[in-house]
Order: structure tokens, then sequence, then C-alpha cells
């Protein structure tokens, strides 16, 4: 194995609750409750698709679009008046992939413009050899775009690379890419028992 290619929400920075609690607060402004189902349905997607997919689940492209402004806007306040908070293990593991010599990208469904911002705040941007942004692809994950931009960015093959995700959508992704999926979901989020997905399953970096 040559190469590591991470998620960033949720697997190196935790602002998957911060995510959580912006479309919390979007879907009880347009007063539609906002369930778990609905939130494992939208997990790792990016905005884009996420505003897509809910257009057709409401039959409605204003209302999708009210709820990913209002939710954009919830998350870019968060981080004017906090931290940006790094996953445990994160700098760690950074670190024995650097002795061990191998390469490192970031692959996040978040806008270039949103994401750069974060991971300088974090102190990961200049960790990466690589950075690919949703920005970047036209489609979302569960396709493995933007893991397969992410790896012709470093040089290598998809079998080349660990992919660590912390959604369903982006293990999918990953075994579609053809890469070596390491799944540290934000909760214990298995896989159906007839899941046909492969993935090494951690509870943390460490």
């Amino acid at each position: 194995m040559e190469a590591v290619i991470f998620d960033m929400d949720g697997v190196l920075i935790d602002s998957e609750p911060v995510s959580k609690q912006a479309f919390a607060k979007a879907f009880a402004v347009v007063d539609i409750e906002f369930t778990e189902d609905m939130y494992q349905k939208i997990l790792g997607r990016s905005l884009r698709d996420i505003e897509q997919f809910l257009a057709e689940y409401y039959q409605s492209d204003q209302l999708a679009a009210k709820i990913i402004e209002i939710r954009e806007e919830e998350f870019a306040q968060h981080y004017r008046d906090h931290p940006v908070a790094v996953k445990t293990g994160v700098f760690e593991l950074l670190d024995c992939l650097d002795s061990r010599k191998m390469k490192k990208a970031v692959a996040t469904s978040a806008k270039q413009s949103i994401a750069e911002g974060l991971l300088k705040q974090s102190g990961l941007l200049n960790r990466m050899d690589a950075h690919c942004y949703g920005s970047e692809v036209k489609e979302a994950k569960p396709n493995p775009a933007l893991f397969l931009k992410a790896a012709s960015r470093l040089g290598i093959s998809p079998e080349q690379a660990y992919v660590i995700e912390d959604s369903q959508s982006g293990i999918i992704a990953a075994n579609r890419g053809g890469f070596v999926p390491i799944y540290v979901p934000e909760e214990q989020d298995e896989f159906p028992e007839n899941n046909v997905y492969n993935y090494s399953l951690f509870k943390n970096l460490t």
C-alpha cells in the first residue's frame, strides 16, 4: 500500500455534529421534522447532491434550496464563533504515515471554499500531498469520482490506497472505485447483514 485518502468531515475534523445541528435548525425553520433516518440518507454527500435529493424527496426545488441556504449559514456561523476540532488520533496517524513514507490526500464532498478554511484552521492542509473537493467533480458519493481524482493526483492506482470514511456512501464509493476501505463511523452504524461491500471497521483513528 502506498497511500491513504481521507474523507474530511467526521474523519479528520469533528464537524459532523455541527453539520447535523445545522441541518436540524434548517429543517425546523421550514417546519419539517429532521429524523435520524433522513440524516443517514444525506450523510457523506455533497450539499449540491443533498439539495437535489431533497428537491426530489419533497417535490420542491424552493424548499430544498431554503434548507441548504440555512444549513450553510448555520454551519459557517459556528466556525466563526468556535475553533475547528480535530478528531482523536489524526496527527498521530499522519506522523505514522510520514514515517512510512506513505502519500496522503484529503477527498471531501465539501466545496473548496469551505473545506480549505477548515483544513487551514486545523493545521491539516499542509499535511496532505493532494486535495480534492466536491466542487471539482460532477458526481457525488457513492460515485467514486472524488476518490479516483485523489488517486490520480497522488499518482497511484486505487488498489494501492486505503480510503478512510465515516459514511456508508463513502464506503460504497471506495468499493466501487477499487480502493481498500476503512470504516470509522461516527456511531456504530453497521451495514445490513446482506451487505455486499468490503471494509475494515474501527472505532477511531487511534
